[in-house]
């Protein structure tokens, strides 16, 4: 039976891949293993916790938040940035304040289809940005032609990997200031991206532009979907966002950020952002031979992107199906251009996947294994009688 791959959210499709049985090629959160030193660092890290009468809230969130910052380049003041459980809590509490704002809010298209559906189920009027006309290059007459109230991009984004250089970020930051637009910068994957080390908010302070951005350690940091999502705010804009995120929580676990902080406080070769970009660069090339893509030039300076953006042609569901069949969840690419009509057969993903990197070798290898199979199956010619 044919799968309707455009009929459920992509959050839909990934949660039964978290079943124990099957292999989850569907969410992009990093599921590979820690190292071990990881591992008894985090158990002393609990261990000193739990035995602690008197711990410390505050001396834990500075760890954290200087320990981002060594990955990031960006500074988390108390003042005007805010600990979440994750980036999609984050985004919504951006769309609750967008609210108050005229003007339709600008939204990337493709990227992960929850990302506006937070922003739509708050009321908002949603407009469809093409990527290429924001990333590699922003086209300002095309943005200023909208007359929008903020705009909303995914750096780098999710599936494409397309990132945004220094030199577009500082063009989007002048860009905003001029036309008073917010601008929202879901940043949760850049820690793969050393192009994008930079402290964004304080530049826009500098040049006078409302802007917020949001960073997520799941993406990056394998424990098991204990994350925190950072909102971080310029001048203008910290008290109210500050107001909404207190409504929604009261503070996030301190067992949370002290495991994070420990698993990123160190920032050399052998610490767990630097895995994580080894384990998706060793995933990556395995699926670029296997699959005959043409490959990245390697650069350990250059962004690694950490899920792969995989044609299969007219045969995707075929594969999806058969994948499917074998216990292998992989996402379909229809969801990610958000603003089709799910019954439009133009849709640019309909003939893509999205595969993410950061699982263990072996298990990814199973996967694509199945993956492979199913494509060739697809793809070989039936015999006719």
């Amino acid at each position: 039976m044919k799968t309707d791959s455009s009929a459920y959210s992509l959050t839909e499709h990934e949660w039964p891949a978290l079943a124990a049985h099957t292999i989850n090629l569907a969410d992009a959160h990093a599921r590979h293993s820690l190292s071990s030193d990881s591992v008894r660092c985090i158990s002393e890290v609990t261990h000193d916790l739990l035995t602690n009468a008197r711990p410390d809230y505050f001396e834990a969130e500075t760890w954290f938040r200087d320990a981002l910052t060594r990955h990031t380049g960006q500074h988390y003041p108390v003042h005007s940035s805010y600990l979440t459980y994750s980036a999609s809590i984050a985004l919504d509490v951006i769309a609750k304040y967008l609210r108050s704002l005229k003007g339709p809010v600008g939204m990337i298209t493709p990227t992960f289809d929850s990302v506006p559906a937070l922003f739509a189920r708050s009321g908002l009027d949603l407009l469809p940005i093409p990527e290429a006309r924001i990333l590699p290059d922003c086209d300002t007459d095309f943005l200023n032609s909208l007359g929008l109230g903020a705009l909303v991009v995914v750096a780098p984004n999710n599936p494409t990997g397309a990132i945004l250089t220094p030199a577009q970020a500082l063009a989007l930051l002048e860009w905003a200031a001029r036309h008073d637009t917010l601008l929202v910068l879901d940043l949760s994957f850049r820690i793969f991206d050393p192009g994008l080390k930079l402290d964004l908010v304080d530049m826009a302070n500098d040049i006078g532009a409302d802007v917020t951005t949001v960073d997520d350690t799941g993406k990056t940091i394998p424990l098991h979907d204990t994350k925190v999502g950072v909102l971080t705010a310029t001048r203008a804009l910290a008290r109210d966002l500050g107001s909404i995120s207190t409504d929604v929580l009261l503070n996030v676990s301190e067992l949370n950020i002290r495991m994070l902080a420990a698993l990123l406080e160190d920032e050399g070769p052998q610490g767990e952002a630097a895995r994580a970009r080894a384990v998706a660069a060793h995933n990556q090339r395995h699926l670029e031979q296997r699959f005959g893509l043409t490959p990245d030039l390697p650069d350990v300076h250059a962004f690694q992107r950490s899920v792969a953006w995989l044609p299969l042609g007219r045969h995707r569901d075929a594969v999806l199906d058969a994948c499917q069949a074998r216990s292998v969840k992989v996402l379909p690419g229809d969801r990610f251009y958000w603003e089709r009509d799910r019954g439009d057969t133009g849709n640019p993903g309909s003939q893509w996947i999205r595969v993410p990197l950061l699982r263990n070798e072996d298990l990814f290898r199973l996967g694509v294994d199945v993956l492979d199979s199913a494509r060739r199956s697809a793809e070989a010619p039936r015999e006719t009688t």
